[in-house]
């Protein structure tokens, strides 16, 4: 079957775009995404038969829609994060008419249909300043996404139950949401150059059954000399073990490696490297035989479903929580940037798998007995609210396993979008 596809899978290679190197993220993805507009064009007018009948892009590549429009092809956004994230971009035209003023000056909460209220300052980055190039850029796609055929969302109905009735209402827009998640990849299979990997794996088979809390802030992001100083003292104060994947950390935190992460992936190791030993401050060495201290990059799936891990103290990435629900582990909530803070929100206030950390406004610092202090808030077996997040988090773990199941929920809602695309097209 596999082989019979080949024939109908091209790849096509796009030129580099040039864009100021000053440009913010979000930004980036945009103006890349308009500037390749005529290149795509160029390459599905040269495809012989069969030609494409179905565009699907995620959420900055919507802005290249005018092209199925141009080719007569379904347009369908597929929505790497959440239901919560949907509704918002779905819902943001409005708001755009209706707020007066900046969103962060605002003095109520947010109403979104289908979500928890929510407070200005926790609502997706490029809604931040009104006055910003993202802002616009995101209205755009807001309003590119309110005419596609379809939406593919990464999350399944258990977990977003209210958000997706109130997406399928109407209330919000006339377009179709299907769930097809959680949508995991695999961890990958062990080969004869994974020494690190089995020095991880080695190291949680001689730990105590949830004992371990899982630390990682996501491999776009680079902590502060500060920050890595009382991460290092609150695991020290929480009496955990842990495994904390973490790059070398500069003067000044932030996300500027969010498009280059994984590029080193070759080289990451369970070493410090000679050339970024003076970067780490010396209460990150005291902590050394508590845990391990993975730089760059960690097995994170397979961590998470070790029996020994038994907390992950998260970016709150969407991927990264999916994860978590599908191992049954609890969250300590760090979120940092982009839709992060919602997805903490999520899961604290609605989902109730988790505890959000509070990050000290002057500083952009978590203190070091807040870290200790909420971490053990999800491990320890005497505290009450922490025993039901855990309980409640391996309930979505045996949900998850059925989602995509034969004849499962998420399994049944991809079937039927691409049935309702193939009637649209004869096919």
């Amino acid at each position: 079957m596999k082989h019979d596809l080949f024939h109908i899978i091209h790849i096509i290679h796009l030129p580099p775009i040039d864009i100021p190197t000053n440009t913010n993220t979000g930004t980036k993805l945009a103006m890349l995404m308009r500037e390749l507009i005529p290149h795509i064009c160029h390459e599905i007018s040269t495809m012989t038969s069969p030609k494409p009948t179905i565009l699907i892009t995620d959420l900055f590549g919507s802005l290249v829609m005018p092209i199925a429009e141009k080719f007569n092809m379904s347009k369908l956004v597929f929505f790497t994060s959440n239901a919560w994230n949907v509704a918002l971009t779905l819902h943001t035209p409005t708001l755009d008419e209706v707020v007066e003023g900046e969103y962060t000056d605002q003095k109520e909460c947010i109403q979104i249909p289908g979500c928890n209220p929510i407070s200005p300052c926790d609502l997706f980055t490029p809604l931040l300043d009104r006055n910003d190039q993202l802002y616009h850029e995101y209205l755009q796609i807001c309003e590119q996404i309110r005419k596609v055929d379809g939406i593919f969302v990464n999350t399944f109905h258990e977990l977003e139950a209210k958000t997706i009735v109130a997406l399928r209402s109407g209330n919000i827009s006339k377009v179709t949401v299907y769930p097809i998640g959680p949508l995991i990849r695999e961890a990958k299979k062990q080969s004869c150059e994974d020494e690190n990997r089995d020095y991880v794996i080695d190291w949680l088979d001689k730990q105590e059954e949830e004992s371990v809390i899982y630390v990682s802030l996501g491999s776009g992001y680079t902590m502060s000399h500060e920050q890595v100083k009382d991460m290092a003292l609150g695991l020290e104060l929480s009496g955990k073990k842990f495994v904390w994947s973490l790059t070398s950390p500069s003067t000044k935190a932030g996300d500027d490696h969010y498009l280059t992460a994984g590029e080193n992936a070759k080289s990451n190791g369970v070493a410090i490297s000679q050339a970024s030993v003076s970067s780490f401050p010396d209460e990150f060495y005291k902590i050394q035989s508590k845990g391990l201290a993975v730089m760059d990059w960690a097995p994170q799936l397979e961590i998470l479903k070790h029996s020994s891990t038994g907390g992950f103290l998260s970016h709150c990435g969407w991927n990264s929580i999916l994860e978590s629900v599908s191992c049954g582990v609890p969250i300590v909530a760090w979120p940092l940037f982009a839709d992060q803070m919602m997805n903490a929100e999520i899961i604290t206030k609605e989902i109730g798998i988790g505890v959000r950390l509070n990050v000290t406004q002057s500083t952009n610092v978590v203190g070091s007995e807040e870290i200790a202090k909420t971490i053990c808030k999800i491990m320890d077996k005497e505290d009450i609210e922490g025993c039901a997040m855990r309980k409640r988090v391996k309930e979505l773990k045996h949900i998850a396993e059925k989602a995509w199941s034969q004849d499962g929920p998420s399994f049944c809602e991809m079937t039927n979008a691409f049935v309702r695309i193939s009637q649209t097209h004869g096919v």
